[in-house]
């Protein structure tokens, strides 16, 4: 009896192991490196197409043969067609994809990220730049790779489609996120009120979220100020009210000073007329960063 037994767990334990050799084999495959795929012609390819937030543009296309059924990451470049060349969207010479990424081979592209692309192609840099090009002829194309589960890109997967498809009458309109600003106003800006008659003269004295932090509300500058320098800081020239932000709420000096040349305190934003009052201080270059989300401020001398 114990040697039937015996037998029959030998037995199971060898169908235990082609099922687990199997199982293996089907979930861990031998990934090919594809050729090419392509997209599918679009049938509103020659309409008139006015991008908008609210619409989106279709697009398809077939799956690169990675020998099995790949999960495969799909991004979009954008283009623009002129005398029958394409002058693709890049940055550092290397492909700009839009935002959003497919796992699908179809995707409902939405219109602002085509403008965005569309905006930064025609090199406008902050919306008050921003001229309507009208309808042009536009050219979409995918890239797929697989990725790991870390966002890393599978060596011998990326391809870009073998073609690329056109929509022959697009627009974009005014869709560039600029980075934003707050101003800087002071003795160094000769106390000139901060309102729209004087947008010229506080153009140089904004201080700018970083390229690729726009909507961070973290702002940076670096600024000649003067002995015994005093400020205050404006979310927008609307008068010495509205917008005011500083170390306090009441409308004096908070004397302030410099330790190893640096300077960290806390900010008030809701109409704080307070300002820092560095009375010690000889005159001279002075880099700051002003963090709104957490309230902070940091001023370095250089």
């Amino acid at each position: 009896m114990k040697k039937i037994l015996s037998l029959a767990l030998m037995v199971l334990g060898g169908f235990a192991m082609l099922t687990s050799c199997s199982t293996d084999n089907d979930y861990n495959p031998t990934i090919k490196s594809p050729t090419k795929f392509s997209i599918n012609e679009s049938p509103v390819a020659d309409q008139y197409i006015q991008l908008a937030q609210d619409n989106n543009v279709n697009l398809t296309w077939s799956q690169p043969d990675y020998g099995y059924n790949a999960f495969a990451t799909y991004q979009i470049q954008v283009g623009l067609v002129k005398d029958g060349q394409v002058t693709w969207f890049e940055k550092d010479g290397q492909p700009k994809f839009l935002a959003t990424t497919y796992t699908v081979c179809n995707a409902n592209i939405n219109g602002e990220e085509i403008s965005e692309a569309l905006c930064a192609l025609d090199g406008f840099k902050y919306a008050e730049d921003y001229v309507s090009q009208g309808f042009r002829e536009v050219a979409l194309r995918v890239y797929a790779s697989i990725n790991t589960s870390m966002k890393a890109e599978v060596t011998g997967t990326g391809i870009l489609s073998d073609n690329y498809v056109t929509f022959k009458h697009m627009a974009a309109y005014n869709a560039i996120k600029s980075p934003g600003y707050i101003y800087l106003v002071g003795n160094c800006t000769d106390w000139q009120t901060p309102n729209a008659g004087n947008t010229e003269h506080y153009s140089t004295w904004r201080l700018f979220e970083k390229d690729d932090a726009i909507g961070s509300k973290v702002y940076y500058g670096t600024f000649d100020l003067p002995a015994g320098a005093q400020f205050r800081f404006y979310r927008a020239l609307t008068g010495w009210d509205q917008d005011s932000m500083g170390p306090q709420v009441e409308d004096s000096g908070v004397e302030s000073a410099f330790v190893n040349g640096a300077f960290e305190g806390s900010i008030m934003t809701n109409k704080a007329k307070g300002t820092w009052l560095f009375s010690s201080f000889e005159g001279g270059s002075v880099s700051m960063v002003v963090d709104l989300n957490q309230n902070k401020v940091n001023f370095t001398v250089n």
